[in-house]
């Protein structure tokens, strides 16, 4: 036991530290390049970023020790990654990132030590649920206009800059976990003879029914295709691995699908932001984000201009909705393949603490995390590659987004806790007794 413990920390802290010097050397590097404007006043916010990690990671050796260690260090390199390319950009972000880091890293701290045990969050998924619906339509009730070339769904709070959604969307994970673990326990009691075919129950439509209101609420009136196909790719992944009927999956595919059809002929603001993504050139406001991240990345070539010798700062929303142009464009094609391979190694790690996990709402939890984390960011990348409409959907960890980077903390924090073993609980899922018992019953 103490075996392990010591050497997933000592793992952690290594790429710990791998990440610290990635993140200082690109500063550098960013800072001596032409026409730049990073100074020393810099150096104490990558410091603060740098403590931060620290506690961090002592916080997990306290409070968490067999907790995964690898999950945290991809995250703080992304992290820093992004600090280093986006206040090179604007320097006067540095300042408001670091203190949402700080404030990301409380949220880190609540969950590590505040959740003694997960089966609380299921406790109390009804009132989480209700608070991430109203927080992922608070846009629009909102005065707050963004620019004309600038889609968000952001609230303007006096200083603060909020993003609400994103919060809203892991409150839903964590209640739709809940709700769909029953049908999963439901699922295995089927397989055991021990209850009736889930086909026969028709409440099993009940989940599909809500998983396809929500999606179509945040397509039809937040016209944002991005956003409403991550909800969607998290809701049926989560859903399929509880219940996994193929005819179920084929009826809700078909009617997300007529919904989005049925949207673009009749919604206006949909319809627009298409005509922005088939002919760019053809919608100035809109259109100026795709045109002008499309000669940015082929500036980059395959190995990038450099930190800091970019001009990403001509494309609207670069340091929030567009943050891969920089990435693609300094670091070229090999440093973005690199930072995309970081995602996909941040979701993997993710569905393998799925199917490690003790218990029905745990596993289903992690896996609306992993694909919510992995589907943001393919969203992001997408709509800069122009393979997905124009979109809000934000970077994780590397986009200049405070409250995003928040509940991104949030959601990395979920994931570490799931991953803990406990000497007590050897059993992976609480199915396994159950095949001990089937298996000494025909020996």
């Amino acid at each position: 036991m103490t075996t392990d413990v010591n050497q997933q920390r000592i793992v952690e802290l290594t790429l710990l530290l791998l990440a610290a010097f990635i993140t200082c050397a690109t500063v550098a590097i960013a800072a001596v390049g032409d026409q730049v404007e990073i100074t020393w006043r810099v150096a104490p916010y990558l410091a603060a970023l740098l403590i931060l990690w620290a506690v961090a990671h002592v916080t997990l050796r306290q409070r968490a020790p067999t907790a995964n260690g690898i999950l945290f260090p991809i995250a703080a390199l992304l992290q820093g990654l992004g600090f280093a390319l986006m206040v090179r950009i604007d320097p006067s972000l540095a300042a408001r990132q670091t203190t949402w880091a700080l404030i990301g890293v409380v949220g880190f701290f609540v969950v590590v030590v505040g959740i003694r045990g997960l089966h609380q969050l299921r406790i109390v998924r009804i009132p989480l649920g209700i608070a991430g619906v109203l927080l992922v339509f608070l846009p629009l009730i909102s005065d707050s206009d963004p620019s004309d070339s600038e889609i968000s769904l952001a609230l303007q709070l006096g200083p603060l800059h909020v993003v609400p959604g994103e919060l809203g969307k892991l409150l839903l994970i964590i209640f739709f976990a809940g709700w769909l673990a029953d049908h999963r326990t439901q699922n295995t009691a089927e397989f055991w003879g021990e209850t009736l075919r889930i086909e026969g129950d028709r409440s099993r439509f009940i989940p599909l029914l809500g998983g396809w209101l929500i999606t179509s609420a945040v397509l039809i009136f937040q016209s944002d295709v991005g956003s409403a196909a991550v909800t969607f790719a998290v809701f049926i992944s989560m859903w399929w691995v509880a219940v996994g009927r193929r005819t179920d999956l084929v009826l809700s595919l078909g009617a997300i699908t007529a919904t989005a059809v049925l949207a673009a002929v009749s919604v206006p603001e949909l319809q627009n932001r298409l005509t922005a993504w088939i002919d760019p050139w053809s919608n100035p406001e809109l259109g100026a984000a795709i045109t002008r991240s499309s000669f940015a990345l082929a500036g980059g070539g395959l190995t990038g201009t450099g930190p800091g010798a970019g001009n990403a700062e001509w494309v609207p929303g670069v340091t929030d909705h567009f943050a891969f142009v920089p990435v693609g464009e300094e670091l070229g094609f090999f440093g973005a393949a690199a930072v995309i391979s970081g995602y996909l190694l941040l979701a993997g790690m993710g569905l393998r603490i799925a199917t490690k996990a003790r218990r029905e709402f745990d596993g289903v939890l992690a896996i609306g995390i992993a694909v919510f984390l992995g589907g943001q960011a393919w969203a992001s990348v997408a709509t800069t590659l122009r393979l997905l409409p124009p979109s809000a959907m934000s970077l994780p960890f590397i986009s200049i987004n405070g409250s995003a980077l928040l509940t991104w903390n949030l959601a990395l924090a979920l994931l570490l806790k799931i991953s803990e073993t406990v000497p007590e609980a050897s059993d992976q899922t609480t199915i396994l007794p159950g095949i001990k018992l089937e298996a000494e019953r025909q020996s």
